[in-house]
């Protein structure tokens, strides 16, 4: 974000902050000591797109925007067309469809290298797959509802988190068994959840 101070009546402009998607700029500013923001949307801006001729337009019509800002402005704007010239070159195209869960999914989550990523389910189990070779590794069974939350602990990636709504969450690793941990309060149990191989 930039820090910025100009005067419209009395308004005083904070700062800018850039929105990436949709794209605009979001105006940050104090009128009578309560802070309010305003949303400039640029939803047609390319990377091509004439940003002399864009920060004139904003400049016109906003208040808020004095030429002194005009330097801010255009460095912002020139950097969200950059970041929306990158966004087209990023192309995704179907890596693999895996169907092993008997019920349908509730949750993906890919551990913070992308070499594997888990998927809960109404079946109540949870699998942990390799992304590369869409092999399932292991599955995480135990729970007596739902599997409707799952998370790897990144950075790391060596313990797994499942909630269900059994009401229990389950923490298993990489190397010993996992914890049952009841979610509504009460004794936790230690049960034997499985082992997980990666």
């Amino acid at each position: 974000t930039t820090s910025c101070y100009g005067r419209a009546g009395n308004m005083k402009l904070k700062r800018f902050l850039l929105r990436y998607y949709p794209p605009g700029i979001i105006l940050e500013y104090e009128q009578s000591g309560i802070t309010k923001s305003k949303s400039i949307d640029l939803l047609d801006l390319r990377p091509d797109s004439d940003v002399a001729a864009l920060v004139k337009e904003i400049m016109s019509r906003e208040p808020l925007v004095t030429p002194r800002k005009l330097e801010q402005l255009t460095a912002l704007i020139i950097k969200l067309q950059q970041k929306i010239g990158q966004a087209e070159k990023n192309q995704y195209y179907l890596f693999k469809v895996l169907r092993a869960h008997i019920l349908p999914l509730t949750n993906v989550a890919f551990n913070k290298s992308g070499s594997s990523f888990i998927t809960g389910s109404y079946d109540r189990t949870c699998k942990v797959w390799d992304t590369s070779s869409g092999e399932e590794l292991h599955t995480l069974e135990g729970h007596k509802n739902v599997v409707y939350a799952i998370a790897f602990n990144n950075p790391f990636g060596d313990k797994i988190a499942t909630g269900s709504f059994d009401k229990t969450c389950k923490v298993s690793d990489d190397s010993c068994e996992a914890e049952h941990v009841p979610v509504s309060g009460g004794a936790s149990s230690n049960t034997i959840y499985g082992t997980l191989i990666m």
